[in-house]
């Protein structure tokens, strides 16, 4: 291929990396000079070769990560030098490459059996603790509360008897008991479903972030879905919301 072929080819691969030059420059000497070590561990261990006794990051984008180690053969006085490239999954920015050479730093840690976490871990934990919302359950204030439970007893209460109390027959005049009875199957149904759309988030989020959620909060957010509607789930809502800003902020 000649190289007029292949500049435009190397434009069209930079272009479509979601790390852009500098990026990938800053990526590198972040990764060389604040967490030697943990490139060292993964050296060591997926590198096969313990003896290491230097490594650093030659060569990093989206794709994935080249690291290039040293070592000394006792035989012989010069060091021998390797490398290897680590794929990565699919990455949309520096958060998420770091997180995949922290998923490798913390592989390599437990099979050399070292006693503490990697530091990029260790580091990345802190940085997503202060980007990740709470998502404990709250409820909502007591007069949403008051008023939707009045409102489900009144209208399922209209719905179910026929000879309501003398005090609501002007009630009974306005809204039949057709009516009421459709209105309370409704709200039921539409109460059920924004409870199973909270139940399926809740446990999605706890299986990518169980730090956020638990089985508890999950069980209290679906209860209150099913009761208080979009009462509880304007809250819950709103957090979602401010977890995507901040995700998209990363």
């Amino acid at each position: 291929m000649s190289r007029q072929q292949q500049q435009p080819q190397a434009r069209q691969r930079q272009k479509r990396d979601p790390l852009g030059v500098e990026d990938q420059a800053r990526l590198k000497e972040r990764l060389n000079a604040s967490y030697a070590p943990d490139i060292l561990s993964i050296a060591r261990h997926f590198g096969e070769q313990p003896s290491a006794r230097s490594a650093r990051v030659v060569d990093i984008d989206s794709s994935g990560i080249t690291i290039e180690w040293q070592w000394t053969e006792v035989s012989e006085a010069k060091p021998s030098t390797d490398d290897m490239r680590f794929a990565f999954r699919e990455v949309t920015g520096a958060g998420s490459v770091l997180q995949e050479v922290s998923s490798l730093a913390s592989e390599a840690h437990r099979a050399l059996g070292l006693p503490n976490e990697p530091q990029l871990t260790v580091d990345k934990k802190e940085v997503d603790a202060k980007s990740l919302v709470d998502f404990s359950f709250k409820l909502p204030g007591v007069l949403p509360m008051a008023g939707v439970l009045l409102g489900l007893c009144l209208v399922g209460y209209l719905a179910l008897v026929s000879e309501v109390h003398p005090g609501l027959v002007f009630m009974r005049r306005l809204i039949s008991q057709t009516t009421c009875y459709h209105i309370l199957v409704t709200t039921l149904i539409v109460h059920a479903l924004e409870a199973g759309a909270v139940y399926a988030f809740c446990y999605l989020l706890k299986t990518i972030q169980p730090q956020q959620m638990n089985t508890e909060n999950q069980i209290k957010w679906t209860i209150g879905g099913a009761v208080f509607g979009i009462f509880c789930l304007h809250d819950f809502i709103s957090r979602v919301r401010r977890q995507f800003m901040l995700a998209g902020a990363r």
